[in-house]
Formats: C-alpha cells, sequence, structure tokens
C-alpha cells in the first residue's frame, strides 16, 4: 500500500490517534469509578476560639489537656466486582513533526506585514475618499459661486439694458418734443404770417370797400334790396308807423336767400314774421350794378314808408 506524502499525512494520523487516546481514557476512568469503593467521611468537630478567651496558663505556655478522639467505624468490606478486560493497547502513532518556529515567525510577520498592508490601504483609500469629497465639495461650491456670479452679471446686463432703455427712451422724448415745439412754433409763426396776411388784406379790402363805398355802389345795392323787400312785404294789422327792423340776411351766390334773422324791431311777432316772409319771397335778391358789391351777409335796416 502506497503510504501518502508525509507533510500530508501526518497531522491526520495525529489528529486520529489523539482521539483513540481521548476515548481510552474515558474508558478507563468510567472502571475505576465503578470498582474502587467510596472514600470514607472523616468528620472533623472544632470550635473557634479568640486569643482574649483562653485561659491565663495556656497563654503562660502550658500545655491543655487533649480531649479524647472518638474511634472511627471501619467501614465495611467492599463487595468485590469482577473486573472488566482492559481495551487492547492501541497501536503506536507516529508522533507530530517538530513545529518549525522560525516558520512560524515568518508567517506571523508575513501576516502582520499583511495586515499593515491592509490597514495602509484602507487608510489610503479613506483619504482618497475624503480628497474626492472635498473635491466634490469644493467643486459643488466653485459652481455655485460661479452661478452666483453668472446671475449677478446677468442680473447686472439687464440693469444696463433697461438704463440703455430707459435713456433712449428719455432721448426718443426729447427729440419728439423738441420736434413737437418746433412744429408748435413753425404753426404758430405760419398762423402769425397768416393772421398779418388776413390782416394786410382786410386792411386793403377795407380801404377798397370804404373806397367802393364812397362810390356809392353799395348804398344804391341796400337800397334796391329794401325795395324789393317792400314790395313782397305784406303788412300786417298790428303793424304802425314808424316801424324799423334790423334784418340780417345770409344769401348764396345768385341772391338765393338762406337764413333770416330779425334784429332789433319797434314791432310785435306778427310784423317781425310778416319781414321774414317778405324776405323770403323776395329771394332771389336781385344782383348789384357792380359785382363788387355783393355780400353774402347783408345787415339792412327795414324801414317801410307809410
Amino acid at each position: 500500500m502506497t503510504r501518502p506524502p508525509r507533510g500530508r499525512a501526518a497531522p491526520w494520523v495525529g489528529s486520529v490517534a489523539l482521539h483513540l487516546v481521548f476515548v481510552a481514557l474515558l474508558a478507563a476512568a468510567a472502571l475505576r469509578w465503578r470498582t474502587d469503593p467510596p472514600p470514607e467521611q472523616l468528620a472533623v468537630e472544632g470550635n473557634v476560639v479568640r486569643y482574649e478567651d483562653l485561659p491565663d496558663s495556656v497563654k503562660a505556655g502550658k500545655p491543655l489537656r487533649e480531649k479524647p478522639v472518638p474511634q472511627v467505624q471501619p467501614a465495611p468490606e467492599p463487595v468485590p466486582v469482577e473486573p472488566e478486560p482492559e481495551p487492547e493497547p492501541l497501536p503506536p502513532q507516529p508522533q507530530p513533526e517538530p513545529v518549525d518556529t522560525a516558520a512560524q515567525q515568518q508567517a506571523a510577520a508575513e501576516a502582520q506585514r499583511l495586515e499593515q498592508q491592509r490597514a495602509a490601504l484602507e487608510q489610503r483609500k479613506a483619504e482618497e475618499q475624503r480628497a474626492a469629497d472635498l473635491k466634490r465639495t469644493q467643486e459643488a461650491e466653485a459652481q455655485q459661486r460661479k452661478a452666483a456670479e453668472e446671475q449677478q452679471r446677468a442680473a447686472q446686463a439687464a440693469e444696463e439694458r433697461r438704463q440703455a432703455e430707459q435713456r433712449k427712451e428719455q432721448e426718443a422724448l426729447a427729440a419728439k418734443q423738441k420736434q413737437l415745439e418746433q412744429e408748435k412754433a413753425a404753426r404758430e409763426a405760419k398762423q402769425r404770417a397768416e393772421r398779418e396776411a388776413d390782416l394786410q388784406r382786410a386792411l386793403a379790402s377795407e380801404e377798397e370797400g370804404e373806397a367802393f363805398a364812397r362810390s356809392g355802389v353799395v348804398d344804391e345795392y341796400k337800397a334796391l334790396l329794401t325795395q324789393t323787400i317792400e314790395r313782397n312785404w305784406n303788412r300786417p294789422p298790428s303793424a304802425r308807423a314808424g316801424l324799423k327792423c334790423t334784418l340780417y340776411v345770409t344769401q348764396a351766390t345768385g341772391g338765393t336767400v338762406l337764413d333770416v334773422k330779425i334784429g332789433d324791431c319797434n314791432g310785435d311777432q306778427a310784423v317781425r314774421d310778416s319781414v321774414a316772409n317778405a324776405v323770403f319771397k323776395s329771394s332771389p335778391l336781385p344782383a348789384p350794378r357792380d359785382p363788387r358789391a355783393f355780400q353774402r351777409q347783408l345787415v339792412m335796416n327795414f324801414e317801410p314808408k307809410e
């Protein structure tokens, strides 16, 4: 039979041998417990006496009288028990090889070195983790600062844009206000020029009218109108002598009467209505001999003859 290598079989053989020795010891102890008689039990009586309670003779060194020791009865003879056959002796087991102390020390040193490496690795990992956490914290803080700065810059840019737009609006408003003022000044200047021109024309027309009036053409035209209205007037019974009414007549080109208003009049309402009807009845009014004497707004005094 081929034996296993010595280095591999020694632990297994030693373990079997130890188990067999342990079983044999248990069997021998059980056999002795069954065959040996129980030990005798001796009773010992005594009292504890303090030194102060001892008699003076004992303190002086005299021995006390010994008390008789009671006789102990011998124990009965044990009944002989037939001994059990002893177990067969175990075959000699190979002794375990001596432990190599140097190898143990080297293994312990190697284990210690590995433990130190593991501790150093864990410490390095912890430091790397702390460094990574610190880096992430710093990056987060940097991002927050960057976001805050960007937000501040955006707010500042928005404020600058708002101020620029406000300045542009103010400039545009000022320019528009200036333009309005210029336009107003131009209108006022134009109006002044037109008023001056109208005044000049009015003065010229007035001078011309006065000259024309002095020629007698206008008086002749108003007399012709008054005669025409008197011919078309139906005198009411309430009309009295000395009737005098102021007439405001509006006529179109060609003499068509558009409106008649009676001003001051010393007649009653029937007289006023009859005069207004006479004016409308005279439409179209006769044209003047000189077209320059034509007037759209006529103011005449109606004084009929008796």
